[in-house]
């Protein structure tokens, strides 16, 4: 059943890398308005182009140059991010009823004293590992390599896919009125650097994404594979304590039925190949 699942949230991650979807926003889609085209950012320059006219002559032409360069390249750049996220996100929401059952972080969760929950640990695998001295006179191999990347902690709900994948870019600002082109020649180069800079902003949302995508799978199947090698024997559960500490405080603060859960046993591999158990059990 275990591997079953795993298997089941890796071919959902295969379908979203093969959609080219990207990143959501924190907000409700409902609550954000779509942002600009890439024609609007562009017709929202050219309306403010005349302003530029007057500091053309207060820059050399070599310096002025680049710095409506940069400002074209980084215009169109945080255009296309902005566009691309919105409209991403509307496909990820699209999905959200899919994302919430491949991923589904609750149940991997461990309860603990005073209705808290424990979120399990990450742990890495990695095959056929091997390492070599400097001189080359010696070799450590391992068939698999197991490693606790993050440790169990405790937390009072469900961490979710939306924690991942979620991000929000600020409203695109114009650039100042003098970087502006203000003739036929400055207009052409203008769009070819605000055009790559687009480009540019809409791969890199892409890259953002498949970076989040990759993290959130890595630290899910991290802890489905704890609950595998848990099974196996080979790792050790959590240990929690809870100290009820009765009334408290003082003053102007008083708890009642105060009490203190903590954490006492960390989970950690065990190498006593002796107490582990066959993986079909």
């Amino acid at each position: 059943m275990r591997f079953g699942f795993t298997t089941f949230a890796t071919i959902g991650l295969s379908v979203l890398m093969l959609s080219g979807v990207a990143f959501a926003a924190p907000n409700s889609l409902n609550e954000l308005p779509p942002p600009p085209s890439k024609q609007e950012l562009q017709a929202i320059r050219k309306e403010k182009q005349d302003a530029g006219e007057e500091g053309k002559s207060a820059l050399p032409i070599d310096i002025r140059n680049d710095a409506m360069k940069e400002s074209a390249l980084s215009y169109g750049a945080r255009g296309g991010l902005n566009w691309r996220t919105y409209y991403i996100r509307q496909e990820m929401e699209s999905r959200a009823r899919y994302m919430d059952k491949v991923f589904d972080f609750h149940q991997l969760l461990i309860a603990a004293p005073s209705g808290l929950l424990i979120e399990p640990p990450v742990i890495g695998e990695s095959a056929d590992a091997m390492i070599i001295d400097q001189g080359g006179l010696e070799a450590a191999v391992a068939d698999r390599v197991y490693n606790i990347g993050r440790n169990a902690r405790i937390v009072s709900a469900a961490r979710t896919w939306r924690m991942y994948l979620e991000r929000q870019w600020g409203e695109v600002s114009p650039p100042p009125d003098i970087l502006l082109p203000v003739n036929k020649e400055e207009q052409k180069k203008w769009d070819a650097w605000f055009d790559k800079g687009w480009e540019a902003g809409v791969a890199q949302a892409d890259e953002i994404f498949q970076a989040d995508l990759n993290k959130l799978s890595s630290d899910y199947q991290g802890m489905v594979r704890y609950r595998t090698l848990l099974a196996q024997g080979m790792v050790s559960p959590p240990y929690a304590l809870q100290v009820d500490r009765g009334v408290t405080g003082g003053g102007n603060e008083m708890r009642v039925g105060d009490r203190n859960v903590s954490i006492t046993g960390l989970p950690s591999l065990q190498t006593g190949t002796q107490e582990w158990l066959p993986a079909n059990r």
